[in-house]
């Protein structure tokens, strides 16, 4: 997505108000305090574990459930740990996504409008991207989902020994990746890789995975 995110999120949350208010499931000028019900995060062991984001990892996008995102005036703001959000989008009056931003810490999930303040339970389990810590063991990977994936779209590679990962190519290209657990790495698929079967390769200090994937073109 093209734009800064708070350009995105205004039209996001234009657009949703004007389809909201088209199907009358939201009356001209209705507001209410706003509200957070749920959040979901990455898919490590402990689902409220989320990777900020850095240079080599793109952040864990969480998924926050509630009410009064378009109603309640439209969002000012999402912190997660303390840090805004890299990227917000609001999908409808009940849910929005945002993306961990760089620098966040453990802490709350606070989602600002202009009528109010919302504040998650349980606090978010920030971690660093994984690939700055130490590498414990070679890596190993025992599955791809999906096996076949276009350029730019992301795929689940699952194993062990992720965490301390230092580069990852599809076809001999970089690719972007984040880690939220030593046996769970999600990748990017590179753009410039070239289409059909394309080699794998996860490498940290002690050792390189192979597997594959099949880009679509």
């Amino acid at each position: 997505m093209r734009g800064s995110a708070s350009t995105r999120l205004s039209l996001s949350t234009g657009l949703c108000v004007f389809v909201l208010l088209a199907l009358g499931l939201v009356a001209a000028g209705s507001a209410g305090a706003v509200t957070i019900s749920s959040w979901v995060g990455g898919k490590a062991a402990v689902p409220q574990v989320v990777t900020a984001s850095s240079a080599s990892c793109p952040g864990t996008v969480v998924m926050i459930t509630g009410s009064g995102f378009v109603t309640d005036g439209g969002i000012v703001s999402v912190t997660i740990g303390g840090v805004p959000a890299s990227e917000i989008v609001v999908g409808s009056d009940q849910y929005l996504y945002a993306r961990v931003g760089p620098g966040a810490t453990s802490g709350p999930i606070v989602v600002t409008t202009k009528a109010g303040t919302a504040r998650a339970t349980p606090d978010a389990q920030v971690v660093p991207c994984q690939s700055t810590a130490t590498a414990s063991s070679k890596p190993a990977v025992a599955s791809v989902t999906p096996v076949k994936a276009k350029g730019g779209k992301k795929i689940k590679l699952s194993g062990s020994g992720f965490v301390g990962t230092s580069s990852v190519t599809v076809g001999g290209v970089p690719a972007t990746f984040s880690i939220p657990s030593d046996n769970l790495m999600y990748v990017i698929v590179p753009k410039a890789a070239k289409t059909g079967q394309q080699t794998i390769l996860v490498k940290n200090n002690l050792g390189v995975a192979k597997s594959f994937v099949v880009k679509a073109d």
